[in-house]
């Protein structure tokens, strides 16, 4: 089978040998070292066989003799399908020429959907598209990963839940759903204002109920600040209580720098390689000098091709080497200390309401262990202490 298929692209000749004793013709051809395939008695003075193209000079000048004549009869394989096609030169180029053009127009991003979100956020999002490079007409074997433009979209739009991202043929489809805050309860529940911890109360404001302290009072955690019940011991009253309580509240974070630390960063420099093949296996067609980075990472982007609505089972993938290299970072005890103090205080902000502030800060206790600043933190801090009790009979 392989022998044929290598035949039928090189080419094969059909000869016929019609006469008195055409057996002697075969003869001469052995002699010569010609392989001759399908030999056939065709009558008893016809034989026929077939000889690869290379070897067709070389039987042309085989003597002949008188008593039979060699005729040729038929030519199969691929050089004379080409001869053929380059009569019909003009033909051949206008469809190939038509192919490749409907080829490249069907790997290009002909439309953009965005469903799901408000006129004031889709521009928003089609103005960011547009910054990304997605935008009609433009080739999709230059766009980002479909993760990487879902994870831009969403980090550049705080006001978007979620936003799912798809591309169908030469479209891209956007789902949006936006964030809508909750309606406020029409009617809030009979309720008791507490402390949630421990603190000293700097300020107050009382929108409803009656209030039980005041400004510097120490109040321990669960105790109610604003009763949401008002009026007389014979006649009270119960309502909702609204207000905000400012109070200071001591908190304590704990952390530990290492002097040393190792970790991989990226110098910039880079290789691109790009290769064209099947999911199983690819060839390289660009970028082929050698890789000289002692340490590297690599990304892979790999895109499918397609002809109109189909898939097809080629794929177009970007290789790129990221050259890296491992670095040590050293502190001394003074600079892990620092680092330390505003680690701990990042950690502290990241548990705390935006309106909190940090008033003071003070390191209780320091060590040095196993390469470790160890660092133990108290704070001070001035934030909202309140949340809500409902009123339950008996009260």
């Amino acid at each position: 089978m392989k022998n044929q298929w290598t035949a039928n692209l090189t080419g094969m000749v059909q000869v016929k040998v019609m006469g008195l004793g055409p057996e002697r013709f075969l003869n001469e051809c052995m002699r010569k070292g010609i392989p001759l395939k399908n030999v056939k008695k065709n009558g008893p003075n016809s034989i026929s066989f077939t000889i690869d193209l290379k070897d067709y000079k070389r039987i042309r000048n085989i003597p002949r003799k008188k008593e039979y004549k060699v005729y040729f009869i038929g030519r199969q394989g691929l050089p004379f399908e080409i001869r053929r096609a380059w009569k019909h030169f003009g033909f051949v180029i206008g469809l190939v020429g038509f192919l490749v053009v409907l080829f490249l127009l069907s790997n290009m991003v002909w439309r953009i959907d965005v469903k799901g979100a408000s006129p004031e956020i889709e521009y928003k999002l089609r103005k960011d598209l547009h910054s990304l490079g997605v935008k009609t007409g433009v080739s999709q074997f230059s766009l980002p990963k479909l993760q990487t433009i879902q994870k831009k979209l969403q980090d550049d739009n705080p006001s978007i839940t979620w936003i799912g991202v798809q591309l169908k043929g030469t479209t891209f489809h956007f789902e949006v759903v936006e964030k809508h805050l909750p309606k406020p309860d029409r009617k809030i529940r009979p309720r008791h204002i507490v402390a949630k911890e421990e603190a000293v109360i700097t300020s107050m404001f009382v929108e409803k109920g009656k209030p039980l302290v005041t400004t510097n009072d120490y109040v321990k955690r669960g105790q109610v600040l604003v009763s949401g019940i008002i009026g007389t011991e014979d006649h009270p009253i119960i309502v909702p209580a609204v207000g905000k309580v400012i109070g200071e509240v001591w908190r304590e974070e704990i952390v530990s720098i290492p002097l040393n630390t190792k970790f991989t960063v990226l110098t910039g420099e880079k290789k691109k390689r790009y290769y064209i093949g099947t999911s199983q296996s690819k060839i390289k067609f660009w970028g082929f000098d050698k890789n000289k980075f002692k340490a590297f990472q690599t990304e892979d982007n790999k895109y499918q091709f397609k002809f109109l609505k189909w898939k097809l089972p080629i794929y177009f993938t970007k290789k790129t080497i990221h050259e890296s290299e491992d670095i040590v970072r050293t502190y001394t005890k003074a600079e892990a200390i620092n680092v330390g103090k505003q680690t701990g205080r990042n950690d502290l902000m990241d548990k705390l309401s935006q309106d909190a502030k940090i008033l003071q800060e003070k390191v209780l206790h320091e060590s040095l262990d196993n390469g470790k600043v160890n660092l133990r933190i108290y704070y001070k801090v001035l934030e909202d202490i309140t949340k809500t009790k409902t009123i339950v009979q008996g009260d």
